[in-house]
């Protein structure tokens, strides 16, 4: 038995390419697109039940299924709240429609996935070719297959090909062969820069590294409010990142949301939209606060400091209610951890 024909025999989880190259579902996650194979494996299942006369899975909506999120928590290893996140992800993108059914259980109706439009390239160009060997000798190769994929009767590939392009390109110390003989290099003393160029030029690199974390407004508001002083904006930054750090803390010392992963989602830039989007509207507040309250606010880096905190706590907690089907007793103690005039 081949290692093909050997791996064909086995049972797998199919994910429809459709998903990976169309740009309507580029922001799912992996874990989605397991979810939603979840569901089209057991539609298919009750599809199979209807065509044998039982019409169990079957009403005037089409085919259904029973999945609970705990159930697919358990397969898929992870939280129940992350499986509730990822199911109304799924229903935005029109992928599921789901119905309550009595007081627990939920009707999950599984759609196909738009077509991956002509005009897009594809990432997984390979992803409708055949294994069988072809039965005519003058075959037809889809153009959107790349030709190490294309099907032919002979394919003789180097053993490397990226070492046998690039030996092409070879250049050693030794010989300095670039076979760019005519070239000059001048070596030209760079000019020394001024000094309000140079502390630019240090702001513009300190905004570059936080570019993954921070909006291109929120870099603006920085810029205006420290009068572009890379002193004054590295501290504010600094101060930013301690309040959302002390906001981390307090809600991880509570065993419920310590290892859980929409915690660390909530309490992070780079997935919460909450505290991205808000941090520009926080900035522009304390802004307006110190310009009409400036003799009457004592300790300004106290203001904004506690002002920025408790906008992290609200943005935390707004993301986490959002997101999540949170209990009765979820929700009381996020509040309280979330409080901190308390």
């Amino acid at each position: 038995m081949t290692m093909l024909s050997a791996t064909q025999n086995r049972a797998f989880l199919p994910i429809n390419a459709d998903l990976i190259n169309n740009p309507a579902y580029q922001h799912l996650s992996n874990d989605a697109l397991m979810l939603y194979s979840l569901y089209q494996q057991r539609q298919q299942v009750s599809a199979y039940h209807a065509d044998n006369d039982n019409p169990t899975f079957v009403d005037e909506q089409g085919v259904f299924v029973y999945f609970s999120n705990e159930e697919a928590a358990k397969i898929l290893r992870i939280s129940v709240r992350k499986v509730s996140s990822l199911r109304s992800a799924l229903i935005k993108c029109g992928l599921i429609h789901v119905v309550r059914n009595g007081l627990k259980n939920f009707k999950i109706y599984v759609n196909q996935p738009q077509e991956t439009p002509a005009d897009v390239e594809l990432i997984l160009p390979w992803a409708n070719f055949s294994f069988e060997k072809p039965q005519v000798t003058n075959t037809q190769v889809d153009a959107n297959v790349p030709a190490d994929f294309a099907p032919t009767e002979k394919q003789i590939l180097p053993i490397n090909q990226s070492n046998s392009k690039q030996s092409k390109l070879n250049i050693t110390s030794e010989t300095n062969e670039s076979g760019l003989k005519d070239s000059v290099v001048i070596d030209e003393q760079p000019k020394p820069k001024d000094p309000v160029s140079l502390e630019k030029t240090a702001v513009d690199s300190l905004m570059n590294r936080l570019s993954n974390m921070i909006s291109t407004q929120v870099a603006g508001r920085v810029r205006i409010l420290t009068n572009n002083s890379y002193k004054e904006a590295k501290a504010l930054f600094d101060m930013i990142f301690k309040a959302k750090s002390q906001v981390t803390n307090r809600l991880f010392t509570s065993p419920t949301w310590m290892y859980d992963d929409a915690a660390t989602k909530a309490t992070r830039f780079e997935t919460n939209n909450v505290m991205t989007k808000g941090l520009e509207s926080a900035l522009l507040r304390i802004s307006e606060a110190l310009f009409k309250q400036n003799n009457v606010i004592k300790n300004k880096e106290r203001f904004m400091y506690v002002y920025l905190r408790n906008f992290m706590a609200s943005a935390v907690q707004n993301f986490l209610n959002d997101n999540y089907e949170l209990s009765e007793d979820d929700q009381i103690d996020l509040k309280l951890l979330m409080n901190f005039s308390a």
